[in-house]
C-alpha cells in the first residue's frame, strides 16, 4: 500500500506550513507517517490525534549555538534518517522533505527513492545552501512554496521543467470563531490582562524597531486608543524601547503553535511587515496573513509585493509605507470601516484552496495510479 512520510529535521512545532500538509495528507485518505528531528509536544499532541504516527530519528541537540554543533547535527540525522529510510518499500513510499535544512543533510543519498521538497524560505542570499539544493530539487518529484513569485524565481534559478507547486501559508482546520477560550494557564494569564480592550496585534519576532517605533507614536495620534500587543520573541530587547514612546503595551512572550492563536483570535487589527531588503522579504508568504485572515482579523502592513498582491489586493488590509501620519490615517480608516475590511479578511481566507493543490500534486506525481 503506498504511503508518504513526511520529514522535519529539527523544530517541527515551528512549521505551521507543515503541520498543515501533514494533515491534509491524512484527510485526503493516505496513509502518512511523521518522522521528525525535534519538536515541542503541542505539535506531536496535534498529529496523534488524529492517529498520525510521529518517530524522532537522529537524537538531536536541539540547542545549535556553533557551527560544529550544526555539522554534527546534520550527520547524525543523515545516518539515522538514511537507516530508517531502508526500512520502507521503495516502490510504495514517496518521502516528503519538510523544509530545505531537512533534505539538504540527505545530498547524494536520495538517487534510489521518490521524493518530494517543500522549499519554506526563498533563500536568495544563501548561496551555498542554494549550491547544494541545485541538485536535490532537480531529481525530486515535485517542489512545493508558499508564494507564486518564489516559484517563478526558483523555476527560473534552477531550470526545473515544472512550475513549484504553490502551497499559500493558509492554517489547515483554523479555527474560525473569534475569542477561543483559553485552554491553558499561559493563555488565560494573559487572556485575563487583556480584558475587553480592543488591540492591535504583532506577533512574530519582535525586530526592526524602527517600524514598531513609528506604529507606537501613531498610536498616540489615533482617534481612538488602543493597547498594542507584542506577541513573540524579543530577541533584540526592543519591547523596553517601544514602551518608552506609547504606555499602553502588553508583551507576550512566544507561545507555541496553534496556543497563540488563542490570543490572536481576540485582535481588532494585526499587523504584518518586511523591510523590502532581500528577495525572500520582497515576496514574503506569512503564516500570519492567514492566521489574521481565518478570524476576520483587517491588517496593517507595509507595502511589500507579498503584501500588496495579497490581502491588499483583496481589501483585507491597508498597504502603506510604515511612517506616522499613514499609520494614523490607515488605523482610523480601518476602524471607521471595520466591516468592510472584516469581511474582506474572511474572503481572503476563503479563496485560498490548498487542498485542490494538493490533489493537483498528487496527480502530478502520479501518487493514485497504479
Amino acid at each position: 500500500m503506498k504511503k508518504i512520510v513526511y520529514i522535519v529535521k529539527t523544530k517541527l512545532h515551528y512549521y505551521p506550513p507543515c503541520i498543515s500538509q501533514i494533515r491534509m495528507l491524512k484527510d485526503l485518505g493516505i496513509e502518512v507517517e511523521v518522522l521528525y528531528g525535534s519538536s515541542e509536544y503541542s505539535a506531536i499532541k496535534i498529529l496523534k490525534e488524529e492517529k498520525i504516527v510521529c518517530t524522532k530519528v537522529g537524537n538531536l541537540n536541539e540547542n545549535e549555538k556553533f557551527k560544529f554543533q550544526k555539522v554534527i547535527n546534520w550527520l547524525k540525522f543523515r545516518l539515522s534518517l538514511s537507516k530508517k529510510m531502508k526500512c520502507y518499500d521503495k516502490n510504495e513510499t514517496f518521502f516528503w522533505f519538510g523544509t530545505a535544512e531537512t533534505v539538504i543533510p540527505m545530498l547524494g543519498n536520495l538517487f534510489k527513492y521518490k521524493y518530494i521538497v517543500s522549499l519554506l524560505e526563498l533563500m536568495d542570499k544563501q548561496h551555498l545552501k542554494l549550491f547544494l539544493l541545485k541538485p536535490i530539487v532537480k531529481k525530486a518529484l515535485a517542489i512545493t512554496v508558499c508564494e507564486e513569485g518564489r516559484a517563478y524565481l526558483q523555476k527560473d534559478w534552477w531550470n526545473l521543467k515544472k512550475l513549484p507547486f504553490v502551497f499559500p501559508n493558509k492554517t489547515y482546520k483554523h479555527e474560525r470563531n473569534k475569542n477561543i477560550t483559553p485552554s491553558c494557564d499561559i493563555t488565560k494569564k494573559y487572556v485575563k490582562k487583556i480584558g475587553n480592550e480592543k488591540f492591535i496585534l504583532y506577533q512574530g519576532i519582535i525586530q526592526n524597531t524602527e517600524e514598531l517605533i513609528e506604529i507606537a507614536r501613531a498610536l498616540n495620534k489615533t482617534i481612538k486608543k488602543f493597547k498594542l500587543v507584542l506577541m513573540g520573541i524579543d530577541k533584540y530587547n526592543s519591547v523596553k524601547k517601544i514602551k518608552e514612546i506609547y504606555d499602553n503595551i502588553l508583551f507576550i512572550p512566544y507561545i507555541p503553535s496553534p496556543l497563540h492563536l488563542e490570543i490572536t483570535s481576540r485582535a481588532y487589527i494585526g499587523i504584518t511587515y518586511y523591510r523590502p531588503d532581500d528577495l525572500n522579504r520582497v515576496f514574503c508568504a506569512p503564516n500570519k496573513i492567514y492566521e489574521y485572515s481565518g478570524f476576520g482579523i483587517p491588517m496593517l502592513c507595509n507595502d511589500v509585493l507579498g503584501l500588496k498582491n495579497t490581502v491588499g489586493k483583496s481589501g483585507a488590509a491597508v498597504c502603506i509605507d510604515l511612517k506616522e501620519d499613514n499609520i494614523v490615517n490607515a488605523i482610523d480608516r480601518i476602524d471607521k470601516e471595520y466591516k468592510e475590511f472584516s469581511l474582506k479578511s474572511t474572503q481572503f481566507f476563503e479563496s485560498t484552496d490548498n487542498e485542490a493543490t494538493m490533489k493537483n500534486l498528487l496527480d502530478y506525481i502520479g501518487f493514485w495510479s497504479k
